[in-house]
This record gives structure tokens, sequence and C-alpha cells, in this order.
């Protein structure tokens, strides 16, 4: 159990499975991020189909928090495909206290296949044309901070 990625042509997937955490989805997100195949700007889907137990760790003001300053690498537009709603929201809840991704638009679906084909539908530029992201822009950076969940 835990969190793996593959990446398939520009489609950068978080697979969940049992437990998860902010550490264990940073963790995965910055072991993807550096394998070769990542090629900015990546679309992004989180499947937690098997996702097994939400997000319940507590987090004290005093502890660090990991942090992924990546908004540039990815286009802003998400899908996360979960077990459940509160899966779901949770998921969603990690990406946006852990990143600098608030601004993202996570689109929920019950169907895999559905979520890769809405990803691809159009064009990112169509769907977005206010927000152009070029490759070389993309500086992930991870770090830890004091922040709460």
């Amino acid at each position: 159990m835990g969190i793996d990625y593959t990446i398939k042509n520009d489609i950068f997937t978080l697979v969940i499975e049992g437990d998860f955490s902010a550490e264990t989805i940073i963790g995965a997100l910055k072991t993807g991020m550096a394998d070769d195949r990542f090629t900015p700007p990546m679309r992004a889907l989180f499947d937690a189909r098997k996702a097994e137990n939400p997000f319940a760790a507590e987090t004290h003001e005093e502890e660090k928090t990991p942090y992924a300053e990546i908004c540039n690498c990815f286009i802003p537009h998400w899908a996360v495909v979960a077990a459940s709603d509160t899966i779901l929201f949770n998921v969603a809840q990690i990406i946006c206290a852990v990143s600098d991704l608030r601004g993202v638009d996570m689109r929920s679906y019950a169907d895999i296949d559905e979520a890769r084909s809405r990803l691809t539908w159009s064009n990112f530029y169509q769907q977005d044309p206010f927000c152009r992201i070029q490759s070389g822009s993309c500086r992930p950076h991870f770090t830890h901070q004091r922040i709460s969940l």
C-alpha cells in the first residue's frame, strides 16, 4: 500500500492505495517529478479508488509540514477519482494546504477512464487562454514549513 505514480504521454497520475498523508503525497510528487519522463506542463490525475482511510493524522502548528512549489509544472485543470466523498475531500484539502496550487480547478469523477478522457478533451490552451505555462518555467521546490491542515 502507499502512493505510486505513472506517466503516460502528458498525464501524470498519482495512485493512492491505503492510508495517505501530506507527507506521502508530497513524497510521491517529488519522486515522480524527478522522473525523466516528466515533461511540464503535465496534466494531473489522482487515482484514489483504492484509498482505504481518509487523511486523519493530526497536524500541530509546531510541526513542520512538507510544502511543494509546483504550480508551473502542471496545467491548472486536475482530475480526481476517489473511493468516497470523504477521501475526495481529503485529497483536495492536502493538495491545497501543502502546495501553491490553491487556484487549481479540481474535478471529481466516478470512473478513471472518464477522468482521463476529460483531461485530454480539448487542448489546454483552448481551455484557459489567459494562463500560458512555458515548460522552462517549471522549477519544482520541495521544502518544509509550519502550517496546520
